[in-house]
């Protein structure tokens, strides 16, 4: 008697992993907006992070999981108010079924937590250990992962993903478009941009260097920024140089020369010519003042 072989569906199938990472992050770890062309799964194992999705902010909390499909605008943050510890895992797949996980948030059973555990576990094995640093942006290297190791990890992880497509209603929660989560979202961009400037406070940032570095049209960043400040990006970043070179001034420690330099101006007439636009008097005329006082 022959017996007919019935072929596995393969509803989800994974290509490869791009990145595993297990961070432990503190009450203020923010980073700027990345997009990639493969998918990101985010698991915070303990407190939680701010995820900003295409400008909709949302709340991930300790047990949750959120994916970012190909080419989503996205960006972590901490609320300042609890550290956590996050899971990343970045992995291609060109299954259609991946797009069930789009804008949606997974509280995870007992079940799935075990197969994250087993994931792992098994990453450990293959990997050597898992990567903490954000900084590292070294490709993984599975050369001296044991035999069966690397398809262990897909076995795991696939598994996880097709219990999630299960899951029961009570467990996953749509995320849409609200005007608080929208607020929420465009006030931890604005910051995001404000820490960037505050990172580059020596260097000549340009709207268009913002706009590269947020992905963001000029009209969409000067909007964003200015619901949120009040003023316009450049204003604001013009405003944080001459507060640097008061504070820089006041201490007396550089020449006018040496602040210019270190403020990134091109020469100290062009320090002095922009100071006292923004204050009515030249850098000299504002450190003499202070030795009067």
């Amino acid at each position: 008697m022959a017996f007919e072989l019935k072929r596995i569906k393969r509803e989800i199938e994974i290509e490869g992993f791009h990145s595993i990472y297990y961070f432990e992050f503190d009450k203020y770890f923010s980073h700027v907006p990345e997009k990639h062309d493969f998918w990101e799964m985010i698991y915070i194992d303990s407190g939680e992070i701010d995820a900003i999705t295409n400008g909709l902010g949302e709340t991930v909390s300790q047990g949750q999981v959120l994916f970012h499909k190909p080419n989503e605008l996205h960006a972590h943050i901490s609320n300042g108010k609890v550290s956590n510890n996050m899971l990343v895992i970045s992995f291609t797949s060109k299954s259609p079924a991946m797009y069930f996980f789009d804008r949606k948030l997974f509280t995870l059973d007992k079940t799935q937590k075990t197969l994250l555990t087993l994931f792992m576990k098994e990453a450990k094995i293959a990997l050597g250990k898992i990567s903490g640093e954000y900084s590292n942006k070294n490709p993984i290297d599975f050369t001296k992962a044991p035999f069966g190791s690397t398809q262990l990890l897909e076995c795991y992880f696939v598994e996880f993903l097709l219990t999630l497509e299960r899951s029961n209603a009570d467990s996953v929660v749509k995320v849409t478009r609200t005007e608080s989560t929208l607020e929420q979202g465009q006030s931890s961009i604005a910051e995001l941009m404000i820490d960037y400037m505050k990172a580059h406070i020596c260097e000549n940032v340009t709207l268009m260097d913002l706009c590269q570095k947020f992905y963001m049209g000029k009209t969409q960043l000067c909007t964003i920024f200015g619901n949120y400040v009040g003023i316009s990006p450049i204003e604001y970043f013009l405003d944080l140089k001459f507060k640097e070179a008061k504070r820089l001034l006041r201490e007396e420690k550089f020449s006018i020369s040496k602040i210019s330099d270190t403020l990134g101006y091109s020469s100290i007439h062009a320090f002095s010519r922009s100071f006292k636009n923004s204050t009515g008097v030249s850098p000299s005329e504002y450190r003499k003042r202070l030795n009067r006082e």
